[in-house]
């Protein structure tokens, strides 16, 4: 069973999911493919309170389609749907998929840093 999500993201909070959704090294897989397999890990848990916890920072940001793959991907309601899938259900390719949640995972990056500045700035 699910967990209840935060109200705020920390910078603990912040590290894990970037770490989880930026390419380690040049053909490597983003690490979150491991977690998005075991839905009942700790991992898969606190990465999907993440991003619940940051997605209503990212809906004036990201469009429908970049919202609707990432929720699909990340199996936010149920189980992660592949790649091809997704490509057929929005009728575009398996690259364009691929290309769109790139763009969508960079503009989740873009708030964490903006978050990470404004905590900066109220100290």
């Amino acid at each position: 069973m699910m967990k209840s999500y935060r109200d705020e993201l920390n910078d603990d909070d912040m590290n894990f999911f970037e770490r989880m959704i930026t390419v380690p090294s040049w053909g490597a897989r983003r690490s979150y493919y491991k977690i998005l397999k075991d839905r009942e890990s700790e991992q898969f848990i606190r990465f999907i309170a993440i991003y619940k916890t940051v997605r209503p920072l990212l809906l004036d940001r990201l469009s429908k389609r970049e919202l609707f793959i990432l929720d699909e991907f990340y199996g936010l309601i149920k189980a992660s749907t592949p790649i091809n899938q997704l490509a057929s259900t929005l009728c575009i390719s398996r690259n364009r998929v691929i290309q769109v949640r790139n763009n969508a995972e960079r503009k989740i990056r873009r708030v964490f840093h903006e978050e990470k500045r404004k905590k900066l700035h109220q100290i």
